[in-house]
């Protein structure tokens, strides 16, 4: 379970968040509603770890982790910008992480995802050469297969058409018994927590 209790942010006296709180339990997909601005990306950069919250606690599985670096948290993010290496193919792309821990995900479950996410065609192009449909896949798959505890999702599916949006939804609801997903966004299917 991942619990926020308390949370507040606040940049040059202007508060962004205040006092949130919330509990999202295993495999359930949650997304945040509101207005540019209201503080969502903040809200994934603190349960991430990129930044840091000026009071309250962030627990997952019973553990506070409020403090933990990010690289030891286990949680990854899919960035809108798509975060991708361009002068790496998209293979290279997706098995970037697992330079340092080969035994995350095996070959075969590589291979699923690519499949999965329909990226096979295009393995060894450069990025360039992809649309941003294309783009947002391989960025998905690079953070799903380092099996992330926590997979956070900002804006991740704003460039794909509604066809190929429900499918990648549908393939997350069927693994989401692993993994906790919050979504920075409006999708279907998805409980929602406004801001």
């Amino acid at each position: 379970m991942l619990k926020l209790e308390n949370i507040k942010k606040s940049y040059d006296d202007v508060t962004i968040l205040d006092n949130i709180n919330l509990e999202i339990g295993q495999g359930e997909i949650v997304s945040i509603l509101g207005p540019s601005g209201c503080g969502k990306t903040t809200l994934l950069n603190m349960i991430l770890g990129i930044t840091d919250a000026d009071c309250g606690k962030i627990e997952f599985n019973g553990e506070d982790v409020t403090k933990v670096p990010m690289e030891k948290r286990g949680f990854n993010i899919v960035f809108q910008d798509y975060a991708l290496f361009p002068n790496l193919n998209v293979y290279r792309n997706i098995t970037y992480g697992l330079r340092n821990k080969p035994d995350i995900s095996s070959r075969k479950e590589v291979d699923e995802l690519i499949d999965l996410l329909g990226l096979r065609d295009h393995l060894f192009k450069k990025i360039e050469q992809l649309s941003g449909g294309q783009k947002q896949r391989v960025a998905l798959a690079r953070t799903m297969v380092m099996k992330p505890k926590i997979l956070l999702l900002d804006e991740p599916l704003s460039a794909l058409d509604g066809v190929i949006k429900e499918f990648i939804l549908n393939q997350l609801e069927i693994k989401r018994h692993n993994i906790f997903s919050l979504f920075h966004n409006r999708f279907p299917k998805s409980e929602s927590i406004a801001c």
